[in-house]
C-alpha cells in the first residue's frame, strides 16, 4: 500500500510542479492574442521554479525518510489495534468526526480561495468522497500514513495561496473564470475559450488528487478502528461521530471563526491518534504551524476579512473612499451615499433615481416596506429617504448586515427600521404583515445552499411561487419593485415572463439604468402599473419593456421544483459533463493504483446502492426541508445533522431489536419514496403546521427505512470497512447523478432513489448468502 501511496504523491507532485506554467501560459493565451516579453518569461520562470523547487524540496524529504515512514506507518497501525477496549469506541466517534469536521472545513476553505468552487462545491466534496471510500477500502492494510495528511493539507494550502496571490494576476486570469456555460454568474465571466477551459480542469484535477491523497488515510483510519467492533455497533458508533462532527461545524459557523480555527480542531483531534511517537507528532506539528502562517497571512492588504456562515466577504474602500464588499474574491456590492446626490449631475444621479424610481411611481407615501435582500443598506436608505413609514430589512447573511452599520447614511440605525436576519422567502411566507411596497434589492447569490446541492442561496427566492407570495403581501396598490443585474437577454426575458406569470399574465413594467445591466421590474398588485413618460425624463432611466417582451427571446420559468434562476433555459448541463467526467476518470485512476492492495468484493454492491440512493435522498430533502423550514444556514446545518441521527436511530433500532428481515424495509422505503413524490407533485412544502410535519414525514421515513436496511445487512456478517466504502464511493457516484437535476427538476431524484434502491434490494437479496465472505481481499 505504501508504494502505491508514493506512486500517486509522485504524480500530483509532478502536475502541481506543472500548473503554475499551464496557468501563465493558458492566460496569455486567453487574452487578445499571444504576446509575450522579457517581463512575462521572468514571472513565468520566477513562479514555476518557486513551486518546482518546494515539490524537489518535498519530494526527497519523502524519499530520505520512506523507511522512517513506513516504520511509523506501521506502528500507527499497532497503536490502533492495541488500543485499551474501554477506549475503542470513543476512538470510533472521535474518528468520525474528524473525517465530517474536516471535509467541511476543506470545502468551506477551497470555496474561499477560488471562486469556482463556491458555485461548485460538489467537486471538493466528491474528492473527500473518493479519499475516503478508498481510505475504508485500506482499512486492513498494515500501513496507516495518518501523519502524512496534515503536510498534505499544508502543501495544498501553500499551492492554492500561492496561485491565487503569490502569482501575478495576468498570469492567473484562466482560473478566474466558471468553466460551464449552462449557468450564468453575477460577476464572473464563462470560460470561452479552450485554453481557459485546459488550464481550470488541470487545476481541478490535481486540487481532487491534492484532496483525496489527504482524506484516504482518515478513511482508513475510521475503518481501522471500526473493524476493532462489531459491524453494526461500530456503525452506529461512526454515525454518532458524524453528528458530532456536523455539530462542531455548526457551532464554528455561528461563531463566525476563521479558517485557522476550523483545521486547529483538526489537528486537535489528529494529536490524540498520533501520540504513540514524538517524530510523527513533531512533523504533523511543523506542518500545522506552516499550515497556520498560510491561512494567517495578510494575503490581502487594506481589506477586512469575514467569515460569516454562507462566505468569505471582505471589506475595503474603493478610490472614492465609498466601501466595497467582495463575496468569494471578487466584487459583490458597493456602498452609496446617495442623500445628496440628485443635486448632482452624471451618474451619481442618474443612480440616485434608479433607487427611488419604484418609490416615485406610487404618487404617495411608500407606507410600510420591505426590503428583500437589504445588503449593506443601499435599498433601505432609499426608502427611508423618500418617506417610508416603517421597513422590514430583510438579509439572509448577518455579517452583510452588519458591514451595514457602516454605510454614511446609517439606515440600520433607523428607528423605523426593523433587522430581520432570515431567508426572504421564509418571511414573506410566515409574516402577518402587508406592504405597500415589496422591493427586491440587487440580490444575488455567491455560494450554494450546501455543500451537497447546485442549488445556490438564493434560488428558492427567484421563482414564480416566490414571487407569487410576495405580491399575496402586497396591500392594494402596493408595488413589487424587482432589481437585478440582468446579465443577458435571457435573463431579463425570464424575469419578465416570471413577473408576468406572478400577476396573472399581466406584465411588468421594465426600467433600465443609463447603459447599464441593472434593470427594475416593475408591477402592482392590481397589474395595471403605467409609468408615464414624463416620470423618466431627465432621469438617465429607459422604459426597456419592449425589449424584453420580444417574442423571439426565449426563456424558462424558474419553479420550485426547478429553481435553477441563473439557467435562462432548461437545457441539460452537457458543460459539466466534462467536470463530472473528470471525477470519475480520477477517481477510476486513483482506485486503479491501489487495486492490488484493495479489491471490492462483489457483495458490497448492495452498500453502493443504499450509498447512492442516501446521497440523492439527502439532496432533496435538503431543498424540501429549506422550502418548509428556511434556507439558511443553521436550518441546513440542523437538516443535515437529523439526517444522520435518523440513520443512527435506525441503527440502534436494528441492534436492540435484532432486526435480519431485508424485505419489510425495504419495501417501507419503497413506499416512503412513492408517498414522497406524489405528495411533492401535489403540495408545495409550506411553512404551516402541516406543510411542515409533511416535509419530516416526506425526510425522515426514507433515512429511516434505508438505514434500516442497511444496518440490517451489516449484520449478516463481512467487513464492516469494506461496506463503508462501498457506500461512500456509492455517496460519490448519487453526488454525480444529483446534477440530472439541473435539467430534469427536483422530483425526479425520487425517481434515481428508487431506481438505486431496487438495485441495492436485489443486491442485497443475491448476495445475502455470501456477505460473511465480503469485504476487501488482499494480504
Amino acid at each position: 500500500m505504501l508504494g502505491a501511496y508514493f506512486r500517486a504523491l509522485k504524480a500530483v507532485f509532478l502536475a502541481s510542479s506543472l500548473l503554475p506554467i499551464v496557468t501563465a501560459v493558458c492566460s496569455r493565451l486567453s487574452a487578445e492574442g499571444w504576446t509575450s516579453s522579457a517581463v512575462f518569461w521572468v514571472k513565468l520562470v520566477l513562479a514555476g521554479s518557486a513551486v518546482f523547487l518546494a515539490n524537489a524540496a518535498f519530494g526527497i524529504l519523502l524519499r530520505r525518510f520512506r523507511s522512517q515512514i513506513d516504520l511509523h506507518s506501521a506502528e500507527q497501525v499497532v497503536f490502533l489495534e492495541r488500543l485499551p477496549v474501554r477506549w475503542v469506541d470513543g476512538a470510533i466517534v472521535l474518528a468520525a468526526a474528524l473525517s465530517l469536521f474536516l471535509e467541511l472545513a476543506v470545502i468551506r476553505w477551497q470555496s474561499a480561495v477560488f471562486e469556482f468552487f463556491a458555485f461548485y462545491k460538489n467537486f471538493s466534496l466528491l474528492a473527500c468522497f473518493a479519499g475516503l471510500g478508498l481510505g475504508y477500502a485500506l482499512a486492513r492494510r498494515d500501513r496507516l500514513t495518518l501523519f502524512l495528511v496534515t503536510p498534505l493539507l499544508a502543501w495544498q494550502m501553500l499551492l492554492m495561496i500561492g496561485l491565487r496571490y503569490g502569482m501575478p494576476s495576468e498570469l492567473t486570469a484562466s482560473l478566474r473564470v466558471i468553466p460551464f456555460s449552462e449557468q450564468l454568474n453575477m460577476g464572473l465571466l464563462n470560460a470561452t475559450m479552450v485554453s481557459q477551459q485546459v488550464a481550470i480542469y488541470f487545476f481541478l484535477a490535481v486540487s481532487f488528487l491534492l484532496t483525496a491523497l489527504a482524506f484516504i488515510p482518515i478513511g482508513q483510519l475510521c475503518g481501522s478502528l471500526m473493524e476493532l467492533r462489531e459491524g453494526v455497533r461500530a456503525y452506529g458508533l461512526n454515525l454518532l461521530g458524524s453528528v458530532a462532527g456536523v455539530v462542531l461545524m455548526f457551532l464554528a459557523s455561528y461563531l463566525w471563526t476563521p479558517p485557522i480555527i476550523w483545521f486547529a480542531v483538526c489537528f486537535g483531534a489528529m494529536i490524540c491518534f498520533l501520540a504513540f511517537d514524538r517524530r510523527p507528532l513533531a512533523l504533523s506539528t511543523a506542518s500545522f504551524l506552516t499550515m497556520a502562517v498560510v491561512l494567517a497571512w495578510p494575503n490581502s492588504t487594506g481589506w477586512e476579512r469575514i467569515y460569516s456562515p454562507y462566505q468569505l466577504l471582505e471589506r475595503g474602500q474603493d478610490e472614492w473612499g465609498s466601501m466595497v464588499v467582495a463575496a468569494g474574491g471578487h466584487f459583490y456590492q458597493r456602498v452609496h451615499d446617495l442623500s445628496r446626490l440628485e443635486q448632482a449631475t452624471g451618474w451619481p444621479n442618474q443612480l440616485a433615481h434608479f433607487y427611488q424610481f419604484p418609490y416615485r411611481i406610487r404618487g404617495r407615501s411608500p407606507g410600510r416596506v420591505a426590503i428583500v435582500g437589504s445588503g449593506t443598506g443601499n435599498d433601505v436608505a432609499a426608502a427611508l429617504r423618500n418617506g417610508a413609514e416603517s421597513v422590514d430589512a430583510i438579509e439572509i447573511d448577518p455579517a452583510i448586515m452588519e458591514l451595514g452599520n457602516y454605510h454614511p447614511e446609517r439606515p440600520y440605525r433607523d428607528t423605523r427600521v426593523t433587522k430581520v436576519v432570515n431567508d426572504a422567502r421564509t418571511f414573506l411566507r410566515t409574516t402577518p404583515a402587508s406592504y405597500d411596497m415589496v422591493v427586491y434589492g440587487l440580490l444575488d447569490s455567491h455560494t450554494l445552499l450546501s455543500h451537497a446541492s447546485s442549488v445556490r442561496i438564493d434560488s428558492f427566492v427567484y421563482t414564480v411561487e416566490g414571487l407569487r407570495e410576495a405580491r399575496a403581501r402586497l396591500n392594494e396598490g402596493g408595488v413589487l419593485s424587482l432589481s437585478f443585474g440582468v446579465m443577458t437577454n435571457e435573463i431579463g426575458k425570464k424575469l419578465y415572463l416570471m413577473m408576468e406569470k406572478t400577476f396573472d399574465g399581466h406584465p411588468p413594467v421594465c426600467i433600465r439604468l443609463a447603459e447599464t445591466s441593472f434593470v427594475a421590474f416593475l408591477q402592482n398588485r392590481e397589474g395595471n402599473l403605467t409609468v408615464p413618460e414624463s416620470q423618466l425624463a431627465a432621469t438617465g432611466l429607459t422604459d426597456v419593456s419592449s425589449e424584453f417582451a420580444n417574442p423571439a427571446i426565449q426563456a424558462d420559468l424558474s419553479t420550485d421544483d426547478w429553481p435553477f434562476f441563473y439557467m435562462p433555459r432548461r437545457i441539460y448541463p452537457t458543460s459539466y459533463l466534462i467536470a463530472l467526467a473528470l471525477i470519475l476518470l480520477l477517481s477510476i485512476s486513483l482506485i486503479g493504483n491501489f487495486v492490488s492492495d484493495a479489491r471490492p468484493a462483489t457483495g458490497q454492491a448492495a452498500f453502493f446502492f443504499l450509498g447512492a440512493g442516501f446521497m440523492l435522498v439527502e439532496t432533496k430533502g435538503i431543498t424540501e426541508a429549506g422550502l418548509a423550514f428556511g434556507n439558511t444556514w443553521h436550518v441546513i446545518g440542523i437538516v443535515i445533522a437529523g439526517i444522520l441521527a435518523m440513520a443512527f436511530l435506525a441503527n440502534i433500532c436494528v441492534q436492540q431489536f435484532k432486526l435480519n428481515n431485508l424485505v419489510v424495509p425495504y419495501f417501507l422505503l419503497m413506499a416512503s419514496l412513492v408517498g414522497g413524490w406524489l405528495i411533492v407533485r401535489t403540495h408545495s412544502f409550506s411553512p404551516t403546521t402541516e406543510g411542515r410535519l409533511a416535509t419530516l414525514a416526506v425526510l425522515v421515513a426514507p433515512i429511516f427505512f434505508s438505514g434500516i436496511a442497511f444496518s440490517t445487512l451489516l449484520r449478516s456478517g463481512g467487513g464492516v470497512s469494506g461496506a463503508m466504502a462501498a457506500n461512500v464511493l456509492g455517496a460519490l457516484c448519487g453526488g454525480l447523478l444529483e446534477y440530472n437535476s439541473m435539467y430534469f427538476g427536483f422530483q425526479s431524484l425520487y425517481v434515481l432513489a428508487m431506481g438505486l434502491y431496487l438495485a441495492a434490494f436485489v443486491f442485497s437479496v443475491a448476495s445475502r448468502s455470501r456477505v460473511p465472505a465480503a469485504g476487501v481481499a488482499g494480504p
